[in-house]
C-alpha cells in the first residue's frame, strides 16, 4: 500500500526577501506539500509488517504477566484478609475477655490490700496492652479489606 503525506506550512518573515521586496509583520506566505510513497521493494513493508506482529506478540505477553502478577497479589490480600480476621476473632473471643477479668481481679486486690500499686499497674498495663493490640489488629483487618476492595473495583 502507498503512503501519503500531507503538509501544510504558515510563516512570515521581517525585512527584505530574496525577490528584494520588504516585508512587514503582517504578509503571510503559506505553502502546501502532497506526496506519494509508492513501494518499489516489499521486503520493508514485510518488516515493517513483522515487527508489527512481534510488537503484538509482546504486548499480549506483557498483559498475560500483568494478570498473573494482579491475580497473585489478590490471593496475597485475601490470605491477610483471612490471617487479620482469625487475628480480630481470637482477641473478641478470648483475650479482651481475659483483659477485663486480669482489669476486675487487679482491682479487686488492690482494694482488698492483697497487691500494692506497682503490681497494679503492671497487671493493669498488661491488660491494656491487650486492649492496644485489638486495636492495632482492627487497623490491619480494616487495611486488608480495603486492599481487597482496590482489587475487586478494578
Amino acid at each position: 500500500m502507498p503512503d501519503w503525506t500531507l503538509g501544510y506550512n504558515n510563516t512570515s518573515m521581517k525585512g527584505t526577501g530574496a525577490d528584494n521586496k520588504t516585508y512587514g509583520t503582517g504578509s503571510r506566505f503559506s505553502s502546501i506539500q502532497v506526496a506519494v510513497g509508492i513501494p518499489i521493494f516489499a521486503k520493508a513493508q514485510k518488516m515493517k509488517i513483522n515487527s508489527a506482529k512481534f510488537l503484538k506478540q509482546l504486548a499480549e505477553s506483557n498483559y498475560a504477566v500483568g494478570l498473573r502478577s494482579l491475580k497473585a497479589e489478590y490471593e496475597v490480600a485475601v490470605a491477610q484478609y483471612r490471617k487479620h480476621q482469625e487475628t480480630v476473632q481470637y482477641y473478641e473471643n478470648t483475650a479482651l475477655k481475659n483483659a477485663a477479668l486480669i482489669t476486675t481481679t487487679a482491682n479487686q486486690q488492690l482494694a482488698n490490700g492483697n497487691i500494692n500499686y506497682l503490681e497494679w499497674v503492671q497487671v493493669i498495663n498488661q491488660a491494656t496492652t491487650v486492649k492496644s493490640d485489638y486495636v492495632e489488629a482492627i487497623k490491619n483487618l480494616n487495611q486488608s479489606i480495603i486492599e481487597l476492595n482496590y482489587f475487586t473495583n478494578q
